[in-house]
């Protein structure tokens, strides 16, 4: 990443380096020059942006991803590459129970536990410079507006970071810009959870209460300028999610605090004037691993189960030797499966785009994945929703390229009627809200308050389950909370990657296969 070695080569990291981890901390040779780089208001603006961008990468990129959305039935595949074909296969006994997280040093898979912690404590710890640097010293960036925006926006990459490490690990460090360096002790993952909660409250209280826009460089190479009360609504939204996606099983899902999720959401990117928090993708410095592969025909599918579900009638789920046939799905986004034109049928086994193509899917007679590796993996329907090139082209989310959104106005409406169902507190609501993209793009008989709390929930999952893919490891995180949704034995969360326990001389541990996930901190 170029950003970490330019702010490296400043000085900028040097108690938390590039992960922000015990494990390296160091003394700094450099000091001069990082206190005069974080008395340099341009420096300080660019380290902002490169907080962003490594996050975004880090939310997107497939070593960790990959593995995630394939265990969680969502996308499939069968190649290895980022770790994808040892994670998501399946055990001659039906479980992952042999499949757990590789967390020794000497393991090819490590790298997908390594991924999230790197990055993400990568990002923490340039948002944490840029607050030392505002909040500490206090640095002016151009004016007061220009300071706020960033100082807002540094907090939520704070939260954003925080939450990633609950999301996903058992525990990890809380770093801001008052933390002892020197004195660093693990915090569950609640406690995680619970420090991203906070800043993401004071970033959306500083955005609310300051007039700005971001650069258009902070959301890669695009036009993209969100404005104050966009920043405020997006941490709204990462913080909604943070609390219904944390839990690791049903169980904990029932102690959500859904009336937090209402509020939050009611407050996120769907309500008023909506939008898509969206990242602009050159392939590059600015990558959507996850649209690449998985919205590409070529490289990833969608999960038969998926497809089951949008097509019973036509989809069989597992996969059948003879593959599924063309879909007619009642399910718009579906439709009959044609996609692009005869150049693209010839690539990519498809069937050129008739008046009832679907937006989001594509049917392709062409079984792609090693047969010897597991039918499971097979399936005949690839996700376009993406590609708005529309026909592969490498112009497109296909390279990489384009918009790429991370967090859909859509996926908060999906968490603010959630949380509705959960307390009770408005079904007709939650039914207008499932309908915004039930009806809207799906084009299916509308949900209503008649419901009840179960048919919302069973309409609200269906949902979910198509609306989440492509934004992230969105999909996992869902799956992983209701009751039946990953395979026994299917990793629930990460531990602390062995080069980090291996520093302290901490015994190296892993979950999945026989502990699925460990306790429900109080």
């Amino acid at each position: 990443m170029k950003i970490t070695n330019f702010v490296r080569g400043l000085g900028l990291v040097a108690a938390v380096a590039v992960t922000g981890c015990k494990s390296l901390d160091i003394t700094n040779p450099n000091q001069p020059d990082a206190a005069r780089a974080l008395s340099d208001p341009s420096a300080i603006e660019a380290v902002a942006g490169g907080a962003v961008r490594i996050w975004f990468n880090t939310y997107e990129g497939l070593t960790a991803v990959g593995p995630l959305v394939t265990q969680a039935q969502t996308y499939s595949a069968s190649w290895n590459n980022f770790n994808i074909n040892f994670y998501a296969s399946i055990d001659a006994d039906g479980t992952r129970n042999s499949r757990g997280w590789q967390n020794s040093p000497a393991a090819a898979g490590r790298t997908s536990v390594e991924q999230f912690w790197d990055g993400y404590y990568s990002s923490l710890s340039l948002s944490t410079n840029v607050l030392k640097a505002i909040r500490l010293n206090g640095l002016v960036i151009n004016d007061v507006t220009d300071t706020k925006r960033t100082e807002a926006v540094a907090l939520m990459m704070q939260g954003a970071a925080l939450s990633g490490i609950a999301l996903n690990y058992d525990k990890g460090y809380i770093i801001d810009e008052n933390t002892d360096l020197g004195a660093l002790t693990y915090s569950n993952r609640k406690e995680m959870r619970d420090a991203a909660i906070l800043k993401f409250a004071e970033a959306a209280t500083i955005a609310n209460a300051n007039v700005f826009s971001i650069p258009v460089t902070w959301s890669g190479p695009g036009s993209i300028a969100y404005t104050n009360v966009q920043i405020a609504k997006i941490a709204n939204t990462m913080a909604a999610n943070l609390l219904a996606s944390w839990p690791r099983n049903s169980t904990e899902n029932a102690l959500v605090p859904w009336a937090q999720v209402v509020s939050l959401a009611s407050n996120g990117i769907s309500s008023g004037t909506r939008f898509d928090y969206v990242f602009t993708g050159d392939g590059g410095a600015w990558y959507p691993e996850i649209l690449a592969w998985f919205n590409a025909i070529d490289t990833g599918r969608l999960h038969t189960r998926v497809a089951n579900m949008l097509d019973p009638s036509t989809q069989t789920t597992p996969w059948p030797l003879a593959g599924n046939p063309k879909p007619n799905s009642a399910d718009r986004r579906l439709g009959d499966g044609s996609f692009g034109t005869a150049a693209n049928a010839l690539s990519f086994g498809t069937y050129v785009k008739t008046a009832s193509a679907g937006t989001d899917f594509a049917w392709s007679a062409t079984a792609i994945f090693n047969m010897a590796r597991g039918s499971y993996h097979q399936s005949n329907i690839a996700h376009i929703r993406y590609d708005l090139t529309g026909t592969q082209a490498p112009t497109g989310a296909y390279s990489g390229l384009g918009p790429a959104p991370v967090y859909s106005a859509g996926q908060n409406d999906l968490l603010w009627a959630e949380g509705l169902i959960e307390t009770g507190t408005n079904l007709a609501l939650a039914a207008t809200l499932i309908n915004n993209t039930r009806v809207t793009r799906g084009g299916l008989s509308a949900a209503t308050a008649a419901d009840l709390a179960a048919g919302l929930r069973t309409k609200l999952r269906y949902e979910q389950e198509i609306e989440l893919l492509g934004l992230g490891p969105a999909s996992y995180y869902h799956r992983r909370r209701v009751a039946g949704g990953l395979l026994v034995g299917t990793p629930r969360e990460m531990p602390v990657p062995a080069k980090e326990l291996g520093v302290f001389g901490q015994p190296l541990y892993t979950w999945g296969g026989a502990t699925p996930n460990s306790p429900t901190p109080p």
